[in-house]
């Protein structure tokens, strides 16, 4: 047997292996979303996305930036259309104000996903948390005003944004 033929393959491997595509690292997901207080909903965030596949903690972390954009616009684009068709009341005081808040939190998001394309993650964690205060704010003024009846799709867009948001904060804690 000629040893140039039984070595050729493992030659190539080692030549070619370092150029070939990046395969999906389920482990690296798993490990990032596991560390979130919503493992589930992390995982499905980020395998939404096909990039995710060939993604970096960081690439993982303008994924779920994503998430909780759409999440939080989502909210504030539901509120708007409630408030629009609630007549003149406190609740759509309250309802402007929620709309008013969200839809702030949700212009955030792209200063939020440039500071992690930079690597500042002190710079996008504090920016996740204003988006979370702004987005609570929403329920805040709710509870001063107990007389009024909490809409279900506030509370439930709440719960979404807040959610998303914390999600990336767990992300980017460990990376």
């Amino acid at each position: 047997m000629n040893p140039f033929n039984s070595m050729l393959p493992l030659f190539l491997l080692s030549v070619f292996a370092p150029f070939s595509p990046a395969k999906p690292d389920a482990a690296l997901i798993r490990n990032l979303c596991g560390r979130t207080e919503q493992p589930v909903i992390c995982s499905a965030c980020l395998n939404s996305d096909s990039a995710s596949r060939t993604a970096n903690g960081r690439g993982l972390a303008v994924i779920a930036v994503g998430c909780a954009e759409r999440n939080t616009r989502a909210m504030a684009q539901r509120i708007g259309d409630i408030s629009r068709r609630t007549p003149n009341s406190p609740v759509k005081t309250l309802l402007n104000d929620c709309w008013f808040s969200t839809g702030y939190a949700a212009g955030n998001f792209p200063g939020i996903r440039s500071a992690v394309e930079e690597g500042d993650y002190a710079r996008a964690r504090n920016g996740v948390e204003i988006s979370i205060r702004n987005v609570n704010s929403c329920l805040a003024g709710f509870d001063k005003n107990p007389s009024v009846p909490v809409p279900s799709e506030v509370l439930a867009g709440t719960v979404a944004a807040v959610q998303s948001c914390r999600i990336v904060l767990g992300i980017l804690n460990n990376i």
